[in-house]
């Protein structure tokens, strides 16, 4: 429960909206690449994660996710999500995304199946080191 509401204050920070527990909900930290604005669709592209370090690239229903991308029909949530990408790059601090397992409907906007989904929330997360 504690990791929930860290989760959440550092959410809010980029976001200014909370996370709904899901069933299907997947965090991943991202460390942006590059912040891309496109036609139809805004997408952050993540680093590929270290190699000695746990895991890797999050894997939903066998593909590896690369990309986070938003539609651009919604002016306010895509200028919010590159902001908040762009603050990232900037700032050296990586990206909480919040994604649901499975959810295709990214597809409607060009995120690939193969290795693209649509955040449902996203904020910035700070590294801290306790001495």
């Amino acid at each position: 429960m504690r990791w929930i509401r860290r989760l959440r204050r550092v959410t809010l920070i980029g976001t200014g909206l909370a996370i709904s527990s899901t069933a299907l909900a997947a965090d991943y930290i991202c460390v942006p690449l590059e912040v891309s604005v496109l036609s139809n669709r805004a997408h952050v592209e993540c680093a590929a994660p270290a190699g000695k370090t746990r895991g890797g690239y999050p894997v939903d229903t066998g593909h590896s996710i690369v990309y986070f991308a938003v539609p651009l029909t919604d002016t306010a949530w895509a200028g919010r999500f590159v902001h908040v990408a762009n603050l990232s790059i900037t700032s050296g601090m990586p990206m909480v995304i919040r994604y649901v397992s499975g959810d295709y409907s990214g597809e409607a906007y060009s995120c690939a199946r193969a290795n693209c989904r649509k955040p449902e929330a996203y904020g910035l997360r700070r590294t801290a080191h306790v001495p």
